[in-house]
């Protein structure tokens, strides 16, 4: 898995959505996170884990500055306009990760990094 990366998490159902990915039990349910921890840490196959931030389909709603905005197209994968929460940092283990769904443009790595920057101020 590479950063900027975007995959589908296998996790126990949940109607909380900024609840933190938990290990899938038999309400397996699936959702698209990105992948921002370094290349460094997530081609290292002996460590476990990987950092992400959680993408939500957009509703109409005020955008925060944490917040990204981001179309669908052929290369991301994603199908819906959806919101990438920057403030939502999970570390979680890479058994989770169940597929990938595609890579973010560069215009949206950019966004990512600056979201990611504002909320962590460095």
């Amino acid at each position: 898995m590479n950063r900027f990366e975007i995959w589908n998490i296998k996790q126990r159902a949940s109607r909380i959505s900024s609840q933190p990915p938990q290990p899938g039990d038999s309400t397996k349910i699936q959702r698209p996170y990105i992948v921002i921890s370094p290349n460094a840490v997530n081609r290292v196959a002996t460590y476990p884990f990987a950092t992400v931030v959680p993408l939500q389909v957009r509703k109409q709603r005020k955008k925060y500055p944490t917040d990204v905005w981001i179309s669908p197209s052929g290369i991301n994968g994603i199908k819906k306009e959806s919101i990438a929460f920057c403030q939502l940092l999970y570390t979680i283990e890479k058994t989770f990760f169940d597929f990938r769904i595609g890579v973010l443009e560069k215009r949206y790595q950019d966004e990512i990094i600056e979201a990611l920057r504002s909320f962590l101020m460095f």
